[in-house]
């Protein structure tokens, strides 16, 4: 009997989380259909593009390009990309587009999409950089990638080191107080310089002019993004999630980037 009542409360809750999602979206779209100011902000990996066994291993659909340039019209310029990559990786994905940009958690900032990028956050000391390093080669399948501000140790290949592979690196903490936060995500474990982070850095392109008097829209599918959801909320506007290793179904606003692409090209009025 336990058992069943259980079952009805997880179903009642799938369905009222089910119900939200739905209604953000739909909020999302009465937003563009009444051409009210909105700004939108986009995670790539997971929300624009289907995850890879590694970060370099993404397909970039050929029309993704031509979807994002028509929204960032249709908005006047008001869209941002908002990822853990280097700003350069992102330009490379979505090339020969560039955007106002956020990259490494926000540790790198683009204010106009011609503009410099910029790094607004300390490097990392190079004796940890050292040490993550001789982790990532002392656990094999680990891959480590350093992205200047920032680096990333992705799990995907060996998912069974997630627990070895946190432990030894929360080890460092005392080594090096006060110097680095950590940050999870689909599979990987993200080491930032501490103070950044999607939220943080959504509310810095939310006070641009082009981006200013906007209601932001935060589109993301990760536990990074979640800041960045609150962020936008807490500026008057919408997170939307992106179904997948961490967002169930029921509580996202999308299946996933298919889902993702489809609905923007259905808001730049393509068929």
């Amino acid at each position: 009997m336990q058992q069943l009542k259980d079952n009805d409360t997880l179903r009642t809750l799938d369905r009222s989380q089910r119900s939200q999602a739905q209604s953000a979206r739909a909020a999302v779209e009465k937003l563009f259909a009444e051409r009210s100011p909105v700004a939108l902000y986009l995670d790539i990996d997971g929300t624009l593009l289907d995850m890879a066994l590694t970060p370099s291993m993404v397909h970039v659909p050929p029309d993704l390009a031509d979807v994002l340039a028509q929204t960032s019209a249709r908005l006047s310029g008001a869209l941002a990309i908002v990822t853990g990559r280097p700003i350069a990786e992102a330009d490379s994905l979505l090339k020969p587009l560039r955007f106002t940009a956020a990259g490494v958690h926000g540790a790198e900032m683009r204010t106009t999409a011609t503009g410099k990028i910029t790094s607004v956050a300390p490097a990392l000391d190079p004796a940890l950089l050292n040490d993550l390093r001789a982790i990532g080669e002392a656990m094999p399948g680990i891959v480590t990638e350093n992205k200047g501000t920032g680096i990333a140790m992705h799990y995907r290949l060996v998912p069974n080191l997630r627990e070895p592979l946190l432990a030894t690196i929360e080890a460092l903490i005392p080594k090096y107080p006060g110097q680095f936060t950590l940050c999870g995500g689909r599979k990987i474990i993200e080491i930032l310089p501490v103070g950044m982070s999607k939220g943080v850095a959504l509310r810095k392109l939310a006070e641009l002019s082009q981006f200013a008097n906007r209601i932001p829209i935060m589109i993301g599918d990760d536990l990074a993004d979640i800041e960045a959801f609150r962020a936008a909320e807490a500026l008057g506007g919408i997170g939307l999630k992106v179904a997948g290793e961490n967002f169930t179904r029921a509580e996202s606003s999308f299946s996933g980037p298919t889902d993702v692409r489809g609905w923007l090209k259905k808001l730049n009025g393509d068929p």
